[in-house]
């Protein structure tokens, strides 16, 4: 008995953008869901999903070598994105090309003209997320806004905050969201300077000409932003997001993070702080280096991977893990999202959730704080007098032997302050004369 899918015209796709993702969603797509060929191997896909074509992708370079196999009897490469925009037989348009510029007129245009859009970009959506929504609404159930693969890669992050949660209420959401970085942190952590790292990074092409995006935590802050909106209801301007990356961590700072049982790993955050009871305050959301304990699951990403755990009022603490970029794991996400689309299994609403939390991102922590010091007496007495006019206090001093006095380092950790009294004493120990700079400091996690 033929299948009901059969009997219905196959979803012809519009897909902007033929690089690493792209031909990731093309091969599977055209190749794997039998878009292209009749001997394809079975799939977890429904046998009823109605059958995908992506018709055309628009590039900037028609004549450039692609990546992957493009079937021409069923595939047009073109170069002008109102090719698909005005072309009424196309359906759904896929956007993975990236960028804020030309994206955003592509997903807005394809909205408006009824056509269901299916993205990974992450900065996109943070900038422009209530535009967005007020775009899909317009256009009335005739089109949809699908963006699974635009947080944590492989992870179906997106589904399961606004599918798995809705009689739950998330207390907070932190995340290692940037294969990049971790995969740098982890060589870091055994022994690796980051200059070098970075190198090597950019040499397996995890890392781009321009890193600054991954290192400087710009990744991380836009995929923060899109978690806190669908964790809380509260769509948080990106630009209001404290953000720290890993350039100034080195090698010393893991040796010392050994010293405590733990390792250093860039972490977004979202979370509601605590006022007259526990979660009531209002919303946290930053990016920063913290220092891990090795018990902890954010510990146990490795290598390009990424994790994520929930805090919630029902379900207590769980985790998500898996691989946070790459061809087939992006790739896979948007497929998901493509094939719940043609299933008619997108939500009316991209972000379902509304509120107006207060934000206040002078969130509460132990804190690292690595002094650089040339050696003189009573260093450790002065650091101290300094923490108590910052109202910190204390809990205990690291110093691994010095080998030269004029260039050495110590650590102090605090008992719990908040982050304006730290970066308050951290200023204050940066004028002093024994001090090479401003220190460096991470909030620390509990176990």
């Amino acid at each position: 008995m033929a299948s009901i899918s059969s009997a219905i015209r196959p979803l012809r796709i519009g897909m902007f953008g033929g690089g690493t993702v792209g031909g990731g969603v093309y091969e599977i797509i055209m190749g794997r869901l039998g878009g292209s060929r009749v001997d394809s191997a079975p799939t977890q896909s429904n046998n009823n999903l109605r059958k995908c074509i992506i018709a055309k992708i628009c590039v900037r370079d028609l004549a450039k070598p692609r990546s992957f196999h493009i079937d021409d009897d069923k595939t047009t490469l073109v170069s002008d994105y109102k090719s698909i925009l005005d072309d009424k037989n196309i359906d759904l348009v896929v956007e993975v090309m990236g960028g804020t510029g030309l994206a955003k007129t592509v997903v807005l245009e394809s909205l408006k003209k009824g056509k269901s859009v299916v993205t990974a970009n992450k900065a996109l959506i943070a900038e422009h997320l209530d535009e967005i929504k007020d775009a899909v609404q317009k256009a009335e159930g005739k089109a949809v806004f699908a963006y699974e693969a635009a947080v944590c890669g492989g992870i179906p992050i997106i589904q399961t905050l606004t599918g798995c949660f809705t009689g739950d209420i998330v207390h907070e959401v932190m995340g290692i969201c940037n294969g990049t970085t971790n995969y740098m942190l982890g060589k870091m952590e055994a022994g690796t300077d980051y200059d070098e790292v970075l190198k090597e990074a950019q040499a397996l092409g995890y890392a781009e000409a321009d890193p600054t995006a991954d290192v400087e935590g710009h990744d991380v802050r836009a995929k923060i932003a899109i978690i806190a909106k669908l964790a809380f209801g509260t769509t948080v301007p990106v630009d209001s997001i404290p953000c720290k990356g890993i350039t100034e961590i080195s090698s010393v700072d893991f040796e010392y993070a050994k010293l405590l049982g733990c390792t250093i790993k860039l972490v977004g955050t979202a979370a509601r702080l605590s006022e007259f009871s526990e979660h009531d305050g209002a919303l946290s959301v930053s990016v920063a280096p913290k220092v891990v304990p090795l018990s902890h699951l954010l510990a146990s990403a490795r290598g390009a991977g990424n994790a994520v755990t929930v805090k919630s009022a029902n379900l207590g603490t769980t985790s998500y893990t898996g691989p946070g970029a790459g061809r087939f794991p992006t790739a896979n996400s948007v497929v998901a999202d493509i094939c719940r689309v043609a299933s008619g299994l997108v939500g009316s609403d991209p972000f379902p959730l509304e509120s107006k939390i207060d934000i206040d991102n002078d969130y509460t922590s132990a804190f690292y704080i690595r002094v650089s010091f040339q050696d003189e007496l009573g260093i450790i007495r002065k650091i101290g007098e300094l923490a108590e006019l910052s109202g910190v206090s204390i809990c205990s001093v690291l110093q691994n032997p010095i080998k030269d006095r004029m260039m050495a380092d110590f650590v102090i950790t605090t008992e719990e302050c908040k982050v304006s009294q730290i970066e308050a004493l951290c200023k204050k120990i940066g004028n002093e004369p024994f001090a090479h700079r401003e220190p460096i400091f991470m909030p620390m996690l509990s176990e």
